[in-house]
């Protein structure tokens, strides 16, 4: 059995998918106050005993314990987190103290519990920073905002537990994951949402020497994400961090006029400038997996915008129009 926690979410969502269309059975955790979730979608036609749903708050260390020592899991997919950069700059506590103590309780957990499970922690691009890209595992963290901080102190956890007990842990950190069911503040939901109602969509960038440049970001289709996720947890080496990206930048302006090309509608760019802790650039090298695993993403960025709007327009309510 595989065990995902923040199992309604939008990557963890398609990662449960993924888990029983190879035939595992899947215990999904999530919170039991839901957010936005994708629990009705990831239902749909899997059959009775596949999947165990459990709800529950992770940052119970008793209840985390008692939970994998009943199911013993193989593997343990550990998604839950709140992930609002933005968010996290007002909320710094909230937000420290639930992605920080979650994750411990889980690695806590996996320790005491024999057989041990393989923990996978999804970590974010956010660690690097403004650092100059493309940006490779080896080089130092420079997180800027809670949130980044959050992931950060969350790798080193898990490298101490590696280092210290011999917890068989493996880190992927996220680039801009998106696709179908993606959440309100991803970017592709955003803009779609604009776009398709008529209304001005706003370009994050900075002026730089009088020069406004439009932010770029390392877009990856979600099913990539979920496939490199996987292939980790098998063939990842223990206490290794491996980036999950295409590896090629995208203006984010770029997406913009991608969008409106397929959805058929033009509105107005309105371009506004950074938050101090954001990056003007951000992409991976993902040389490392691509080198030891023999992974390379397949989706490239229009055919994730296709994929994206042809989900999301019926759901809208939206026709196309010229």
């Amino acid at each position: 059995m595989m065990l995902v926690t923040g199992a309604f979410g939008f990557i963890g969502s398609h990662l449960i998918e993924s888990l029983l269309t190879s035939g595992s059975k899947v215990l999904a955790v999530g919170h039991p106050t839901l957010g936005e979730n994708s629990l009705e979608e990831l239902l749909v036609g899997h059959r009775e005993g596949r999947i165990v749903l459990v709800m529950m708050d992770l940052r119970s260390p008793e209840q985390v314990i008692q939970l994998i020592a009943h199911y013993s899991p193989e593997k343990v997919f550990h998604l839950a987190a709140l992930s609002s950069h933005r968010l996290s700059v007002l909320q710094p506590h909230t937000f420290l103290e639930n992605n920080i103590t979650t994750l411990l309780n889980v690695l806590e957990a996996a320790r005491r519990c024999e057989p041990s499970p393989k923990v996978v922690f999804t970590s974010s691009s956010s660690v690097y920073g403004d650092q100059k890209p493309p940006l490779s595992e080896d080089l130092p963290p420079r997180p800027k905002g809670p949130y980044a901080l959050s992931k950060w102190i969350g790798e080193e956890l898990v490298k101490g537990y590696v280092a210290d007990y011999g917890l068989d842990a493996t880190i992927v950190r996220y680039f801009n994951v998106v696709g179908e069911r993606c959440k309100s503040n991803i970017v592709f939901k955003v803009f779609a949402d604009r776009i398709s109602s008529g209304q001005p969509v706003e370009v994050n960038g900075r002026t730089v020497d009088g020069v406004f440049r439009p932010a770029t970001r390392d877009f990856i289709y979600v099913g990539d994400a979920v496939a490199m996720t996987v292939l980790v947890s098998y063939r990842g080496r223990r206490g290794e961090i491996y980036n999950v990206g295409r590896g090629e930048p995208v203006s984010v302006e770029a997406l913009a006029y991608e969008m409106m090309k397929v959805i058929g509608r033009r509105v107005e760019v309105v371009r506004r400038e950074l938050a101090p802790h954001e990056s003007l650039e951000s992409y991976s090298d993902n040389s490392k997996v691509m080198r030891e695993l023999g992974w390379s993403p397949n989706i490239a960025l229009q055919t994730m915008v296709r994929r994206y709007v042809e989900w999301y327009l019926p759901r809208r309510g939206t026709t196309r129009s010229t």
